[in-house]
């Protein structure tokens, strides 16, 4: 089994009604188009306030508070027959349950990119790719995976989840660097691809207030990175993890990612790491 490491996660639509020619110039025998005859915008509903808190915490690694809040939600949206809210709910749904039993993630995922399609809805699409990724990385679909990160990326390359996306296509590229019956490392350009993937998403979220979690989990790939390539190089790593782990420590990061920080230092003989936050 190959190590993962994913310890590292409205658009309104108004119907445009265009004046024909007659109704910019109304003749005599044709009444001019008034406001009332015009269809009313389409609008869409927000989205449960949930939805958002669980990408935070999804985030922030407390991925069974995710699960407990938003299976019965998706639920709920769904007998609604609530597209857009049970898509996006379904996706962070999914991504929380491919850390937990990944089996259970597949349906969510696949709810999510079936409602990405059916709404053409771009923070659908990106939250279902991104979910769809995180399936086929626990699943070790890894060149599967790696396609869909980038794709969710690609969608919006500024966006509030393009950090998330750039950390897990990152994770990604580690995974590829491995191979054979030792798992040793056969495709070491991969490490150098995931690298500089980590550096570009720790300097986008570094714009994106609110992001700063993101940009610990960064930090924490390129101390991977670090300490496949040059396990020599522990002064580095061990600077890069540190720094992981006083933001995981001050932003309240859950147990997992302060395992995962631990584990990292611990290869490394670096030390301690800071104590989650309770």
């Amino acid at each position: 089994m190959k190590r993962i490491l994913v310890c590292l996660a409205a658009f309104s639509l108004t119907a445009a009604c265009k004046k024909s020619a007659d109704t910019d110039k109304p003749s005599d025998d044709k009444p001019a188009t008034t406001d009332a005859d015009k269809p009313a915008p389409v609008t869409t509903e927000p989205d449960p306030p949930a939805i958002a808190e669980a990408r935070a915490k999804y985030i922030a690694g407390q991925y069974g508070q995710v699960i407990e809040t938003m299976k019965p939600l998706v639920d709920d949206l769904k007998s609604k027959e609530k597209a857009r809210a049970s898509g996006l709910g379904a996706a962070w749904l999914s991504l929380a349950l491919a850390e937990d039993v990944v089996e259970n993630a597949k349906e969510p995922a696949d709810h999510a990119q079936a409602m990405a399609e059916q709404t053409g809805d771009p923070e659908v699409k990106i939250a279902a790719k991104l979910a769809q990724g995180a399936y086929k990385l626990k699943t070790e679909d890894f060149a599967g995976a790696a396609a869909d990160f980038e794709e969710a990326y690609n969608l919006q390359k500024d966006g509030p989840n393009a950090g998330l996306a750039l950390v897990m296509y990152g994770n990604t590229k580690i995974n590829l660097a491995f191979g054979g019956e030792d798992n040793a490392i056969v495709n070491p350009g991969e490490l150098d691809s995931a690298a500089s993937t980590f550096v570009k998403a720790q300097r986008l979220v570094e714009k994106q207030p609110g992001n700063e979690l993101l940009g610990a989990r960064a930090l924490e790939g390129q101390a991977a990175v670090v300490r496949y390539k040059d396990k020599k190089n522990t002064p580095e790593a061990c600077r890069l993890i540190a720094e992981a782990a006083k933001i995981y420590t001050t932003k309240g990061a859950g147990q997992p990612l302060i395992d995962a920080a631990n584990a990292l230092q611990d290869e490394a003989n670096c030390g301690p790491a800071p104590a989650a936050a309770k």
